[in-house]
């Protein structure tokens, strides 16, 4: 009686499609229950809706639509994630991933069209033949590297490699760590964070942007043992990607761009830098992110805007006032944005306008109006870039030729911009003033470190303003325009500079006080070790050149440099930062080099000495004239010539070994990127190529004639100099052979 029934199950009417899943089937004509609650077309006649395909054995194949409602796809099952059980889920698609399920007894021989792979984009740069596996993630096998978005489809894979990916637990890890130490730094700051996390529990986040998230948060944090060097791979993995899809720029890809731009910049990778911040300009360009878009969300406004002032950033950092290397040297005619809101508005929705680029002038009365609550840290911070931008512009057109008419208009120049730097003080309400009380309430605050350093980047516009006056550094003017100019006027320039300094370096001891250890000290981006050496640069030249006028002492420029080394050891990391670092040590074992020899000029842009150059900078004394009214000077005079011959000039190679240069040369290296040892020729020959009206050809390997494809260097190679480093001297000559065989995208 109980066989009955199950025989009666197993009749022969059973549906083509549980047929060939190898399930029972109750045989309802018209369209049997499995079929029913699984969606699939159900007939009794084999040729009748099914797809018949060839197959592999039998002659015939039975393709059925997969409906994984209990298998996950090896890509979400590694991730833990869920997955709709497509054929390809909707996780993969929108990360670009093969969706690839691993066979079982149940599993159908199913054939998923693949797109053809495209040609290789000849600027990409090619992709490791094999990654190593997330440190504490699991290895992912037939995974091919995609373009990261939603709108692409599977990606071309790699044969035989294997894909860099990081796991949930690391990804969410450093999303964690990166919001918790990083995003408040002021080029970091164009993230808002539920935005981010709800798209990427949905599978919908960027790729690229993922893989640039984990780089950049290992080079700046602890994220455990080989997260740095996993970190550089996921870096030039995320540029790969951007790279590969050139023709379809994504804010998502221009983000993860601008992330790895300050990566390679923090691991003095200087010429990728340059190289892909002309990418993401053009990434933002063809976006139209320099124009407001009325059409978007506010979140969605506001993020752009901020990835936007970000590549200003950068790229006034990387011009450093020059405008033949600016792509945005005109920031307020070519970005039509308002500036960032501050955080708490763009962290909870809440619209608001805020001030453009320049700030507004007095009103009738002549009462300049106080800074509105709805600007943040950030926005002073893309205002204080501006303005240096300016000042350095100003400064290094008056130091490379201090024409009579240029030195006549200076002091009504500085006068100007040290009153735009007064009026942006003024303007800070009581909170945001640079005080003891509001650096103390922000002590166990993420924002502390961009606060302290918007007083830093204050205080570095009037160093960079005042550098004129003090003879010996390289952007100083030179002797005899110096003497041309009102002593009294240079003297309270001098002072100037000096005061600012000491109130830099007071500040640095202060972020060190209430960060109570290193662990806790807040991570800042490079231009906090660079800006400590700046502040030890001129503290040492007053300490050896006016120390009755600025008061300091051997004792207290020691410890204040030491404040300052402290300082960028515990809140910067990576090689570039390491590098200043060891400037400045070398600051505080040996002092301040006078003369400074200038940085390497590049083709095209003035960077020498000026006038004068025979003459030393740094003399005693000249006696105090009656027309002075017995007011110190606080400059050196030229002190005459003892001998005929030329003074040798002592500058340190990169190993640190003296090295002693003919007083006609003026710079220690006469191409692009090459080391001092490729660039030395007799002085005899490099006078005559100096004295020439054009510049003599270089022999080619295979004949001493001229070559059309002859060029400066042999190695595309930009220095440091551009990011700002050189202008402010945190590296030093020998650096630039540190970054020989840099020859390309990088």
């Amino acid at each position: 009686m109980s066989a009955s029934p199950r025989a009666q199950k197993r009749t022969a009417n059973t549906c083509v499609t549980c047929r060939v899943r190898k399930v029972r089937c109750d045989g309802k004509r018209g369209i049997c229950t499995n079929c029913q609650r699984l969606g699939f077309a159900c007939s009794y006649d084999g040729n009748v809706g099914v797809e018949v395909v060839p197959g592999e054995s039998r002659g015939a194949a039975i393709s059925v639509p997969r409906r994984r409602v209990r298998q996950a796809c090896e890509n979400c099952h590694a991730r833990k994630a869920r997955c709709n059980g497509a054929v390809v889920c909707d996780r993969c698609r929108a990360q670009g991933l093969e969706c690839v399920y691993r066979p079982g007894k149940r599993s159908l021989p199913l054939t998923v069209p693949r797109p053809a792979a495209p040609l290789a984009d000849p600027i990409a740069a090619p992709a490791p033949a094999a990654a190593a596996p997330s440190p504490g993630g699991a290895m992912h096998d037939d995974v091919p590297m995609g373009y990261g978005t939603s709108s692409s489809t599977a990606s071309p894979v790699a044969t035989g490699a294997e894909q860099l990916d990081p796991d949930d637990a690391l990804a969410l890890r450093a999303f964690d760590s990166f919001f918790r130490h990083i995003h408040h730094v002021a080029m970091f700051s164009f993230l808002h964070r539920p935005s981010l996390m709800e798209r990427y529990h949905a599978g919908l986040l960027d790729r690229a942007l993922v893989l640039a998230l984990v780089g950049i948060t290992s080079l700046l944090t602890d994220l455990g043992p080989g997260m740095v060097e996993y970190g550089d791979r996921c870096i030039d993995e995320a540029v790969s990607l951007c790279l590969s899809a050139l023709e379809k720029p994504t804010v998502p890809r221009l983000q993860a761009l601008v992330l790895a731009i300050k990566h390679r910049i923090l691991s003095k990778r200087f010429s990728g830098a340059f190289m892909l911040h002309a990418i993401a300009s053009r990434f933002a360009t063809a976006l139209r992110l320099n124009h407001e878009n009325t059409e978007l969300c506010f979140l969605a406004r506001e993020a752009r805007r901020r990835v936007m002032w970000s590549i200003y950033m950068i790229d006034a950092s990387i011009s450093v006032g020059q405008p033949e290397f600016a792509l945005w040297p005109d920031a307020e005619h070519q970005i039509h944005l308002q500036l960032p809101c501050n955080e708490r508005n763009f962290d909870f929705d809440l619209p608001e306008p805020t001030e453009p680029l320049r700030p507004p002038g007095p009103d009738a009365g002549g009462v300049v109006p106080p800074l509105p609550d709805v600007l943040g840290l950030v926005a002073l911070h893309i205002r204080l870039h501006w303005m240096r931008t300016r000042i350095l512009h100003c400064t290094s057109r008056a130091a490379a030729s201090p024409s009579a008419d240029m030195l006549a208009m200076l002091p009504s120049q500085l006068a100007e911009l040290a009153a735009e730097l007064d009026v942006f003080e003024a303007r800070l309400p009581v909170s945001f003033r640079g005080t003891e009380a509001n650096f103390r309430l922000r002590s166990y605050s993420s924002r502390l470190g961009i606060f302290i350093m918007t007083h830093v980047w204050w205080r570095q516009c009037h160093l960079d303003l005042y550098r004129l006056f003090l003879p010996g550094l390289r952007e100083a003017l030179a002797p005899d325009a110096l003497r041309r100019l009102d002593p009294r006027f240079v003297a309270h320039k001098r002072r100037s500079c000096y005061e600012h300094a000491r109130a830099m370096a007071d500040m640095f001891s202060q972020l060190l006080s209430l960060s109570h250890g290193s662990s806790s000290t807040p991570v800042a981006d490079l231009d906090l070790p660079a800006c400590a050496f700046q502040c030890v640069r001129v503290l040492y030249h007053g300490l050896q050149t006016d120390a009755a006028e600025s008061g300091l002492t051997p004792e207290s420029v020691r410890e204040l440099a030491a404040v300052c080394l402290r300082a960028a050891r515990q809140s910067t990391r990576g090689p570039a930062s390491a590098s200043v670092q060891a400037d400045i040590e070398r600051l505080i074992e040996n002092g301040l080099v006078l003369p400074e020899i200038p940085p390497p000029s590049l083709p095209g842009r003035p960077r020498g000495l000026g006038g004068g150059l025979e003459a030393p900078y740094l003399a005693p004394h000249a006696p105090i004239s009656a027309s002075t009214d017995n007011m110190p000077l606080g400059v050196m005079a030229p002190a005459p010539s003892p001998a005929p011959s030329p003074v040798p000039q002592t500058t340190r190679s990169g190993g640190g070994v003296p090295m002693t240069l003919p007083a006609t040369t003026l710079s220690p290296m006469a191409g692009l990127g090459l080391s001092m040892a490729e660039t030395a020729m007799p002085v005899a020959a490099a006078t005559a190529a100096a004295t020439a009206g054009v510049a003599p050809s270089q022999a080619s390997a295979t004949t001493s004639a001229s070559n059309a494809f002859e060029e400066v260097a042999d190695e595309f190679n930009f220095g440091p100099e551009l990011f700002g480093m050189e202008s402010w001297s945190a590296f030093s000559h020998g650096w630039m052979t540190e970054m020989g065989g840099s020859s390309s995208i990088s």
